[in-house]
């Protein structure tokens, strides 16, 4: 009996978590190696079927709408708000000299969703005013532990105070950065403290990482092998298209051997997977007694058994697929509109699940954005009125609002009610002028021109009734209650 074993090589994750590796540099300091290679991580979702769609609508939906500015509180117009309001909508305009903001925080979103870190280059003037926030490449950036705490004064609002922070040092090839708010000079050719500004100052950089290591990791991190599954899958259903004639098969031969051109012949028919000109071929098998006995019962037999059914559906695969997409919007929490996935949706369903997108996933970044203009990149310019603010959409319940409305509108204001509906129109509704616009429905003056409607509906419906004698009396009542909301004639002597 011959028998072959046959070994199949070990795979491993395309993306794999290495030990942070601590060495010293020339300036002293601790640097750290980051636990994943972000080239493994940018190609896994370069594979995905799923991860690029998700990125792409956490960049439009947290930053896509614009940065704008906003006043802090509601008050009088005066020259000093306008004028901070002027002043804050340019230094936005220039934050990104040759790009607008919104593309550099859309970069660095994407940055961090595909390998759980981004760095910004933070540039300041003479006045040591922050004027442009720049991407920077994140792959080959490395970074060092926090050093010992220094001084540093932290200013809001018009407010100083003193605290003391530990700052870390990065490092992009040759040139050296310091973190975001370090106070010291720092050289960024040998990334060492200078008690004066040297030659070629370092700039800062601000690192916005996921998790809480040194180096921020990818919130799809825990799904790589469902990701790595899902495109094995694709890639097993593309190659049973392309390559499908060959069935899983077990070649029985009973008392004999196969021939050695036999052999042959099925060692190139399986070579020969995927070749389009050997699809429709017939594969022929000669084999040669190993017996000389006279009688039938040793004649050589071969036997071609099918193992089709041993192997998984395709249906299996699809359905892995599925689940792999689901695993991945739960990570972003996101629901599946928002990847174009709306089969099952309605209007009503629809606008609930992007409530609540917004409240749970979009709304909380925009926030940790607007903090940092607000909190840390702004502070210098001394505004007293005005702050950053980031565009969302407008998530509006026509059918709760127009019910909402048809039920309380007694109870509400002309302005009110246009303030409400402003969203619905999707433009800024204007403010009439008058004390009547200012008053609840029901506490408001009536209109003139309603009641004289009325009154001559009611006249005429009774002149019809033939009740012709009482409508001089109606009309004459109807004018008497005009007169009292908006002054008229004086009486039956100004008729």
């Amino acid at each position: 009996m011959r028998s072959q074993l046959m070994k199949a090589n070990a795979k491993t994750l395309p993306v794999t978590k290495a030990d942070e590796i601590f060495k010293y540099g020339d300036d002293g300091v601790q640097w750290i190696s980051a636990p994943y290679q972000k080239q493994s991580l940018r190609y896994v979702v370069e594979q995905s079927t799923v991860l690029q769609q998700v990125i792409e609508a956490y960049k439009q939906n947290i930053v896509g709408f614009g940065f704008r500015p906003k006043y802090i509180e509601e008050g009088e117009e005066t020259d000093q708000r306008k004028a901070e309001w002027n002043a804050l909508t340019e230094v936005l305009d220039w934050m990104a000299f040759d790009k607008t903001p919104v593309e550099e925080f859309e970069q660095a979103i994407e940055d961090r969703e595909t390998v759980g870190e981004s760095f910004m280059e933070v540039l300041r003037d003479a006045k040591n005013n922050v004027i442009e926030v720049v991407r920077v490449e994140p792959d080959t950036m490395e970074i060092s532990k926090p050093g010992y705490p220094v001084e540093v004064t932290i200013e809001r609002r018009g407010v100083k105070k003193t605290a003391y922070r530990k700052f870390r040092k990065f490092r992009l090839g040759k040139v050296f950065f310091r973190e975001f708010g370090d106070p010291r000079y720092m050289d960024a050719e040998t990334g060492e403290y200078k008690p004066e500004p040297p030659a070629k100052p370092a700039t800062e950089i601000i690192h916005d990482k996921i998790g809480p290591g040194h180096y921020g990791a990818p919130r799809w991190i825990g799904h790589v092998p469902s990701l790595t599954g899902a495109r094995k899958a694709e890639e097993l259903n593309w190659r049973y298209f392309d390559q499908g004639r060959h069935t899983p098969m077990a070649i029985t031969v009973t008392g004999g051997q196969l021939t050695p051109e036999a052999e042959t012949a099925l060692a190139s028919y399986t070579q020969a997977v995927g070749n389009e000109e050997l699809q429709h071929k017939i594969l022929v098998l000669e084999a040669e007694t190993t017996s000389n006995g006279l009688d039938d019962k040793n004649v050589a037999k071969v036997e071609i058994k099918s193992l089709a059914d041993m192997l998984q559906k395709d249906a299996l695969f699809l359905d892995y697929d599925d689940k792999t997409r689901d695993k991945i919007l739960s990570a972003f929490r996101l629901p599946p509109v928002y990847i174009g996935l709306s089969n099952d949706y309605n209007r009503a369903t629809v606008e609930a699940a992007k409530e609540l997108a917004e409240e749970q996933v979009f709304q909380p970044e925009r926030n940790k954005i607007e903090n940092l203009f607000n909190r840390r990149l702004l502070p210098s310019y001394g505004y007293k009125y005005v702050e950053v603010e980031l565009g969302a959409p407008e998530i509006v319940d026509g059918e709760l609002i127009t019910k909402v409305i048809a039920e309380t509108k007694e109870h509400l204001t002309t302005n009110e009610i246009r303030t409400i509906v402003s969203p619905m129109f999707g433009v800024p509704l204007k403010m009439l002028q008058g004390d009547e616009y200012d008053l609840p429905q029901q506490n408001a003056p009536q209109d003139p021109l309603a009641v004289m409607a009325d009154a001559q509906g009611k006249a005429l419906a009774k002149a019809e009734n033939g009740q012709l004698a009482f409508v001089l009396k109606d009309v004459r009542d109807s004018l008497d209650e005009l007169n009292d909301v908006v002054g008229g004639w004086k009486g039956e002597d100004d008729v």
